[in-house]
């Protein structure tokens, strides 16, 4: 089935359903009804906001003093810290927009 075919299955489809659908009736509650079943919104408390700022300046602070230690020579230590401080910060990017994301 080509797209051409498809658009015109949807167009077909909304019609019927748009010819043949039962009328809503009328219910004042619905809305409230519904509203009341969501779940919580959760907004990110002030505390987290201050936790991500923290671990972002560890993680950059972390990052200057790894960096500006390497004196021209690269050794199995300075390659074993950038893997645990590029997994550390990769953690830290991807919970604080996880955070941002789940309570949006």
């Amino acid at each position: 089935m080509n797209k051409l075919d498809q658009d015109m299955d949807d167009l077909q489809l909304g019609e019927l359903l748009k010819n043949e659908a039962y009328p809503a009736t009328e219910n004042r509650w619905f809305t409230r009804r519904v509203l009341n079943r969501l779940p919580a919104r959760h907004h990110r408390s002030w505390f987290m906001t201050v936790v991500y700022i923290i671990v972002a300046l560890v993680c950059a602070l972390s990052w200057h003093t790894m960096l500006t230690g390497l004196n021209g020579t690269v050794t199995v230590r300075d390659v074993l810290y950038m893997v645990v401080m590029a997994a550390v910060t990769l953690y830290a990017i991807l919970s604080a927009v996880a955070t941002v994301v789940k309570t949006e």
